[in-house]
């Protein structure tokens, strides 16, 4: 065999601990600020997290024993996607209360409308709202 393909036989194996490492770090928000994760965060904590888990992954350690480390030591919060049921619930609750608060906000204006029109069409110009023009 070639030196060149010796080379890159020795250096696969570097370059999938080093892309473990990286969806490992992408896992997780920089608890500095709760913004960003800690894969392309610049603070310390980012820095030192991002140390910790490449020092972890060289040890043998796999990405379950990590992330649970960091969630007994931060709470799910660190987590960029949570675990489990939560995940949908974050998801589908805000999209619900967008809806219902559409939808009644549709019906409020029908009705206004409504309101509107039968006191135009009935004469009864006492049913609508006062308005003060300039």
């Amino acid at each position: 065999m070639s030196t060149l393909v010796l080379l890159l036989l020795a250096l696969q194996p570097l370059a999938a601990e080093e892309n473990a490492v990286k969806r490992i770090q992408d896992r997780f928000l920089a608890p500095c600020c709760w913004r960003q994760s800690v894969a392309i965060h610049n603070s310390e904590i980012a820095k030192q997290m991002r140390a910790e888990i490449a020092s972890m992954v060289a040890s043998g350690k796999n990405e379950a024993e990590i992330v649970d480390l960091y969630v007994g030591r931060y709470g799910e919060r660190i987590l960029r996607e949570p675990r489990g049921a939560s995940w949908w619930w974050s998801i589908l609750v805000p999209l619900a209360s967008i809806a219902l608060a559409t939808a009644g906000l549709a019906l409020f204006i029908r009705r206004q409308r409504r309101q509107s029109a039968f006191a135009v069409a009935s004469g009864d110009l006492s049913r609508l709202p006062d308005v003060e023009l300039d």
